[in-house]
Protein backbone atom coordinates (compact mmCIF):
# COMPACT_ATOMS: atom_id res chain seq x y z
CA UNK A 1 0.00 0.00 0.00
CA UNK A 2 1.43 3.37 -0.95
CA UNK A 3 1.01 6.88 0.69
CA UNK A 4 -0.89 9.93 0.01
CA UNK A 5 -0.06 13.37 0.81
CA UNK A 6 -3.08 14.93 2.06
CA UNK A 7 -4.51 18.59 1.89
CA UNK A 8 -2.56 19.18 5.25
CA UNK A 9 0.72 19.31 4.01
CA UNK A 10 2.56 22.33 4.29
CA UNK A 11 4.79 22.32 1.87
CA UNK A 12 7.79 21.84 4.03
CA UNK A 13 9.86 19.94 1.42
CA UNK A 14 10.82 17.39 4.52
CA UNK A 15 9.16 14.44 2.65
CA UNK A 16 11.46 14.81 -0.48
CA UNK A 17 14.57 14.20 0.54
CA UNK A 18 14.00 11.28 3.13
CA UNK A 19 11.64 8.98 0.43
CA UNK A 20 14.84 6.53 -0.41
CA UNK A 21 13.12 5.52 -4.03
CA UNK A 22 12.21 8.92 -5.08
CA UNK A 23 8.41 8.83 -5.10
CA UNK A 24 7.65 11.87 -3.99
CA UNK A 25 7.46 14.68 -6.59
CA UNK A 26 5.88 18.72 -6.79
CA UNK A 27 5.03 20.58 -9.14
CA UNK A 28 6.31 23.71 -7.29
CA UNK A 29 2.77 24.00 -5.04
CA UNK A 30 1.95 20.92 -4.49
CA UNK A 31 3.54 17.34 -3.63
CA UNK A 32 2.23 13.89 -5.01
CA UNK A 33 3.74 10.55 -4.13
CA UNK A 34 3.94 8.02 -7.12
CA UNK A 35 2.12 4.93 -6.36
CA UNK A 36 4.01 2.58 -8.45
CA UNK A 37 7.64 3.68 -6.58
CA UNK A 38 6.54 4.02 -3.01
CA UNK A 39 7.22 1.00 -1.41
CA UNK A 40 6.97 2.31 2.33
CA UNK A 41 10.26 2.39 2.50
CA UNK A 42 10.33 -1.64 2.79
CA UNK A 43 14.26 -2.34 2.97
CA UNK A 44 15.33 0.78 3.20
CA UNK A 45 13.79 2.01 6.89
CA UNK A 46 11.35 0.46 9.84
CA UNK A 47 8.67 3.45 9.00
CA UNK A 48 8.09 4.90 5.83
CA UNK A 49 9.74 8.30 6.70
CA UNK A 50 7.62 10.58 4.78
CA UNK A 51 4.95 10.21 7.12
CA UNK A 52 7.32 10.22 10.32
CA UNK A 53 9.44 13.37 8.94
CA UNK A 54 6.12 15.24 8.10
CA UNK A 55 5.49 17.82 10.77
CA UNK A 56 1.78 18.26 10.25
CA UNK A 57 0.96 14.61 11.70
CA UNK A 58 -1.61 13.84 8.97
CA UNK A 59 0.01 15.37 5.77
CA UNK A 60 1.26 12.06 4.19
CA UNK A 61 -0.78 9.05 5.44
CA UNK A 62 -1.58 5.41 3.87
CA UNK A 63 -3.70 5.34 0.54
CA UNK A 64 -6.65 3.87 0.60
CA UNK A 65 -6.06 -0.25 0.97
CA UNK A 66 -8.39 -0.62 -1.93
CA UNK A 67 -5.55 0.71 -4.27
CA UNK A 68 -4.11 -2.42 -5.32
CA UNK A 69 -6.22 -4.95 -3.34
CA UNK A 70 -7.30 -8.00 -5.15
CA UNK A 71 -10.21 -8.70 -2.95
CA UNK A 72 -12.07 -5.18 -3.64
CA UNK A 73 -11.19 -5.76 -7.48
CA UNK A 74 -12.43 -9.02 -7.96
CA UNK A 75 -15.65 -7.96 -5.51
CA UNK A 76 -16.63 -5.35 -8.40
CA UNK A 77 -15.24 -7.07 -11.04
CA UNK A 78 -17.14 -8.49 -14.33
CA UNK A 79 -14.38 -10.70 -15.96
CA UNK A 80 -12.06 -12.73 -12.69
CA UNK A 81 -8.84 -12.99 -14.99
CA UNK A 82 -9.14 -9.10 -16.09
CA UNK A 83 -9.66 -7.63 -12.58
CA UNK A 84 -6.71 -10.79 -11.55
CA UNK A 85 -4.11 -9.37 -14.11
CA UNK A 86 -4.77 -5.81 -13.52
CA UNK A 87 -3.66 -6.53 -9.78
CA UNK A 88 -0.90 -8.18 -10.56
CA UNK A 89 0.66 -6.28 -13.12
CA UNK A 90 0.70 -2.95 -11.13
CA UNK A 91 2.06 -5.05 -8.14
CA UNK A 92 4.89 -6.11 -10.54
CA UNK A 93 5.15 -2.82 -11.58
CA UNK A 94 5.96 -1.64 -7.97
CA UNK A 95 8.56 -4.73 -7.35
CA UNK A 96 10.38 -3.30 -10.58
CA UNK A 97 10.35 0.10 -9.62
CA UNK A 98 11.85 -0.29 -6.49
CA UNK A 99 15.29 0.80 -5.97
CA UNK A 100 16.95 -2.81 -4.77
CA UNK A 101 19.68 -3.54 -7.70
CA UNK A 102 22.15 -1.58 -5.94
CA UNK A 103 21.79 -3.52 -2.62
CA UNK A 104 23.09 -6.35 -3.58
CA UNK A 105 26.02 -5.29 -5.62
CA UNK A 106 26.78 -3.19 -2.53
CA UNK A 107 26.23 -6.60 -0.25
CA UNK A 108 28.84 -8.27 -2.51
CA UNK A 109 31.50 -5.92 -3.13
CA UNK A 110 31.55 -5.92 1.30
CA UNK A 111 31.17 -9.91 1.40
CA UNK A 112 34.16 -10.05 -1.43
CA UNK A 113 36.38 -7.48 0.68
CA UNK A 114 35.40 -8.96 4.22
CA UNK A 115 36.71 -12.59 2.46
CA UNK A 116 39.79 -11.34 1.20
CA UNK A 117 40.51 -9.76 4.43
CA UNK A 118 40.19 -13.01 6.07
CA UNK A 119 41.83 -14.98 3.46
CA UNK A 120 45.21 -12.54 4.17
CA UNK A 121 44.93 -12.67 7.65
CA UNK A 122 44.60 -16.62 7.38
CA UNK A 123 48.08 -16.37 5.12
CA UNK A 124 49.49 -13.53 7.20
CA UNK A 125 48.33 -15.53 11.52
CA UNK A 126 47.08 -11.41 11.99
CA UNK A 127 43.77 -10.53 13.11
CA UNK A 128 41.48 -7.63 11.86
CA UNK A 129 37.78 -6.79 12.77
CA UNK A 130 35.48 -7.37 10.07
CA UNK A 131 33.15 -4.63 11.21
CA UNK A 132 34.91 -1.88 11.11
Amino acid sequence: MAYIITEKCISCHRCLSACPTGAIATDGTTFSINADLCNECQGYYGVPQCRAGCPTNGGCVPAEPTDLSLRAKLETATDYWSAWFEVYNQRVARLKAAQYEDYWQHWFESYSQNLQKLQTQAKDGTTVALVP
